[in-house]
């Protein structure tokens, strides 16, 4: 596999590395606004902060997920790169977070390119922008060509 951000391969670093991806998923959590923890409850108070955030009806923020979001990769590079890598193993329910976390999928099903950590299609964080997902026939134009590199230094030069 290829690592995008060395310009050797194009699997993200945090794919390669569960402890760094787990130390971006907490940041994520703590600074971005990331959640719900449990998708599978109504989760009121989480989708009422969104909506305040983003200034829309709380049924507009609960339609907000990452899986429609301008950041969410799920083009099958992605899905191959986390299949091959430690990133498959990764599980919410492992994050050092109390309460825990609830697994959705078996495997994280894509990549978050602002926020550089795997992600669930039915989370989402504060900066969700609607747009996607980035599948493989978005990859093919020329706006996305650089997706997995692009947003990362868009990020680092921000911190």
């Amino acid at each position: 596999m290829a690592n995008a951000y060395t310009e050797l391969d194009v699997c993200p670093l945090p794919l390669h590395s569960n402890s760094l991806n787990i130390k971006h998923h907490l940041k994520a959590i703590e600074y971005d606004g990331l959640g719900p923890g449990n998708p599978t409850i109504p989760n009121d108070e989480f989708w009422q902060d969104k909506a305040t955030k983003w200034n829309v009806p709380i049924g507009d923020a609960r339609g907000r997920l990452c899986n429609n979001c301008r950041f969410y990769v799920n083009a099958t590079v992605i899905k191959d790169c986390i299949a091959a890598l430690p990133a498959k193993d990764l599980k919410a329910s492992g994050l050092p977070l109390t309460p825990k976390w609830k697994d959705i999928e078996s495997t994280p099903q894509a990549y978050c390119t602002l926020l550089d950590i795997t992600c669930s299609p039915v989370r989402t964080c504060d900066h969700q922008l609607m747009g996607g997902p980035i599948d493989d026939e978005k990859m093919q134009l020329p706006q996305y060509k650089d997706v997995l590199t692009e947003d990362k230094k868009e990020q680092d030069n921000g911190e």
